[in-house]
C-alpha cells in the first residue's frame, strides 16, 4: 500500500509541475515597433508586437526586426484580403476608403509548439 501512495503522490506532483511550467511561459510584454513605407500617409508605420511561449528555434519571428519586414511587405502590397506575409498570416480590416484606412492583425503560430506571435498595426494609404 505504501508504494501505491508514493506513486500517486509522484503523479500528482509531476502533473502540477507540468501545469505550472505552461503558466510560467506566459505572454511577454508588448513591444512597440515602427518602420517606414512610401505607400502610407506620413511614411511612418507603428505596430504592437506581443508573443507567448517563444522557443529558441523560432524566436526570430518574435522580434521587431521581423515585424518591420512584415509591415513593410504588407504596406508595399497594399494587402486588403487575408494573406501570408513573411511567415505571418495577416487579416486586414478596411476601416475607410478614399483614402484607404486598414487595420492589420498578423499572427504567427508555431508548427509543433504553443508559440504565438501577434502583430497589430493600422495605416492610412496614399491616394497614389
Amino acid at each position: 500500500m505504501r508504494r501505491a501512495s508514493l506513486i500517486a503522490v509522484s503523479v500528482v506532483a509531476c502533473s502540477l509541475v507540468a501545469l505550472t511550467g505552461g503558466v510560467a511561459a506566459a505572454k511577454t510584454p508588448a513591444q512597440a515597433c515602427s518602420t517606414t513605407s512610401e505607400n502610407v500617409v506620413g511614411k511612418l508605420v507603428k505596430g504592437t508586437l506581443t508573443s507567448s511561449n517563444v522557443n529558441s528555434v523560432q524566436a526570430s519571428f518574435a522580434t521587431c526586426s521581423h515585424a518591420k519586414k512584415v509591415m513593410r511587405k504588407t504596406t508595399s502590397l497594399r494587402v486588403e484580403e487575408p494573406k501570408s506575409v513573411a511567415a505571418f498570416y495577416c487579416v486586414p480590416t478596411v476601416l475607410a476608403t478614399g483614402p484607404d484606412v486598414v487595420k492589420y492583425v498578423c499572427t504567427f503560430k508555431g508548427a509543433d509548439t504553443a508559440m504565438f506571435v501577434k502583430l497589430v498595426f493600422k495605416v492610412k494609404y496614399n491616394l497614389d
